[in-house]
């Protein structure tokens, strides 16, 4: 095991979602700035998305919805715990990084004209954008990020972040999962984009591998955050979702919907006016479990077999392809059964709630030189395109930051004191 020294303009830490964009965006700002990202999986297949993902939910395009509605809509969906310049923000720049990934390369559902296929899930506006071939999302971020030049370290468990005598972010610290070697990397600014906190919560499976969040995502980001002095914003406002029963897996009642499939009780009554999430809905997926109604399912058996085979492919190839041998293993046919649901363990994920390091509308938390994107950050109801579109703010405006920023000296006992910490189980002989 062995000390690693590195230094860069700019760390982004977590290379799913919004970390590879804020690194893209950042090169492009300025092309002269070495910018590194860091991955403790590896980038080519890590994050939430690390297997594709079946649409965006929040698709604010000109023709279907306005920023001022989509805001509206977030608003009232989440009982009004919202930073509304936040939700603003990233609706009016929703169709921009849309265009963006079309132009990349990432396919989106369009219509024989060639236009984007908006279907509606939410109470007012249409806002999802069906992605029946989105598996590829991460093969053509790497394409991008080898393109910008971007530097990338796998295998990297960041743990802390340092500061200089000013409150202002100077280092992060971590180590190699695989050598045990300890990197200290000098640092003008550094971008967090770590996920949701997914294990706040045991599944009902009792396997921590179960969770509804991708396992990995185990709230580190949130922890540096804390920590290093940032602000967190809404954590009463935790992540519960509707599942699939002992999957652990989404329903996607928001996926069906547009194609006639709907939450149902036993009876195969539809009781939810609305399948896009909110407070109501949770409530109302709860009352009916306790009047004795349930359980509760997602219905599709009542749909034309062309519909059920566009629904399966969609459903078992995007995002969670193991879906399909979980319903062939419990003898699930989607043209006879309704597929059970329950209700997720607890998480901290602001792509699907509220909750997360409060940032401003340019992704700056509350320390200096510190941004963060993604589930993580807290911009409620933002998924995988506020993701997308908080790393673009979070890498130009770090790029921006960074040329007035002076080199400044870490912190030496706390490097040594990082280092104790980390490698301290190593030196138990038992327990």
């Amino acid at each position: 095991m062995e000390n690693k020294y590195l230094e860069f303009d700019i760390v982004v830490i977590g290379g799913g979602t919004a970390g590879p964009m804020a690194a893209i965006k950042a090169k492009q700002e300025n092309p002269n700035l070495k910018v590194l990202l860091i991955e403790k999986a590896n980038v080519k297949r890590s994050g939430a998305i690390s297997m594709g993902m079946d649409g965006l939910n929040n698709a604010v395009i000109p023709g279907y919805a306005t920023p001022e509605q989509y805001t509206k809509e977030i608003t009232i969906a989440n009982d009004g715990v919202v930073n509304q310049t936040t939700v603003y923000a990233y609706a009016k720049h929703s169709f921009t990084t849309i265009q963006q990934l079309d132009q990349w390369g990432i396919k989106f559902e369009k219509d024989e004209t060639g236009e984007f296929a908006v279907k509606k899930v939410h109470h007012m506006g249409a806002y999802v954008l069906p992605m029946p071939e989105g598996h590829d999302v991460k093969k053509v971020l790497y394409r991008q990020l080898k393109r910008a030049q971007v530097k990338i370290n796998n295998r990297i468990v960041t743990t802390k972040l340092l500061k200089n005598e000013q409150g202002a972010i100077n280092g992060v610290l971590g180590f190699d999962c695989r050598s045990g070697d300890f990197y200290v990397i000098k640092t003008k600014a550094a971008i967090l984009c770590c996920g949701a906190a997914g294990r706040l919560g045991l599944p009902a499976s009792g396997y921590l591998m179960g969770t509804y969040e991708n396992p990995t995502n185990a709230g580190d980001g949130y922890a540096m955050a804390y920590h290093a002095g940032a602000e967190l914003a809404n954590l009463e406002c935790f992540q519960i979702n509707p599942l699939i029963k002992d999957y652990n897996g989404p329903a996607c009642a928001y996926v069906t919907g547009p194609l006639g499939g709907y939450t149902a009780n036993s009876k195969g009554e539809r009781f939810i006016e609305c399948d896009y999430w909110s407070g109501q809905m949770m409530w109302e997926f709860y009352q009916e479990l306790e009047s004795g109604n349930g359980p509760v399912y997602l219905k599709v058996d009542h749909l034309a077999e062309e519909t059920i085979q566009t629904i399966e492919e969609i459903l078992h190839t995007n995002e969670r392809p193991s879906r399909g041998r979980f319903h062939e293993g419990r003898g699930t046919n989607y043209r006879q059964d309704m597929v059970e649901m329950h209700i997720s363990e607890i998480g901290f994920c602001s792509g699907h709630s509220a909750s997360g390091v409060w940032v401003n509308e340019k992704a700056e938390t509350s320390v200096k030189g510190l941004y963060s994107a993604g589930d993580m950050a807290a911009v409620p109801h933002n998924y995988m395109l506020g993701a997308f579109t908080y790393g673009w703010f979070a890498g130009v405006n770090a790029a921006q930051y960074v040329n007035a920023v002076e080199d400044s000296e870490l912190n030496q006992s706390e490097i040594e004191a990082e280092k104790a910490r980390i490698f301290a189980p190593l030196n138990c002989s038992e327990g």
